[in-house]
């Protein structure tokens, strides 16, 4: 799943959201990043991190890796959060998807340390939100932002 959101005349601090975001996910115990990229794509300036969850317990649902990228300029960029989740296919009712992940419906794993995949994506985005919120000269508003989902 991905989801983009396009931010215009905010007169953002990229590299301290970009930096908050990489805090976010070096502060989940199951998430390890194993990649950064600070550069440009086709001369637009881009930074980019992604984390994988490297827990042993896996679980339908839950996170298997997460990408967050940021592309543009502080009055106008977007952010990019694209996740997959272990055993996305499998989210059915049945037998296949219990003995995959056990029962899916006792909390989703998460007591056991599952990042659910929704939850997490949810909370990046807040936490996106919040720093563009305390990073802009401009507050967002809703004609400074435009949705892309991609499922």
């Amino acid at each position: 799943m991905a989801k983009v959101q396009h931010y215009r005349g905010l007169n953002t601090n990229l590299d301290n959201l970009y930096n908050d975001i990489k805090r976010l996910l070096q502060d989940q115990k199951e998430l390890e990043i194993v990649s950064e990229y600070k550069g440009t794509v086709n001369a637009v300036p881009l930074r980019s991190i992604v984390a994988i969850n490297k827990s042993l317990k896996v679980w339908v649902g839950s996170l298997r890796e997460i990408h967050v990228s940021l592309t543009g300029y502080p009055n106008d960029y977007a952010v990019e959060v694209a996740s997959g989740a272990w055993f996305g296919s499998l989210i059915w009712p049945g037998a296949v998807g219990l003995v995959v992940g056990g029962p899916v419906g006792l909390a989703a794993g998460v007591a056991v340390g599952g990042i659910m995949v929704y939850e997490f994506e949810k909370h990046v985005w807040q936490k996106v939100l919040e720093v563009i919120k305390k990073e802009s000269e401009t507050q967002p508003t809703i004609d400074s932002v435009e949705h892309h989902h991609d499922h």
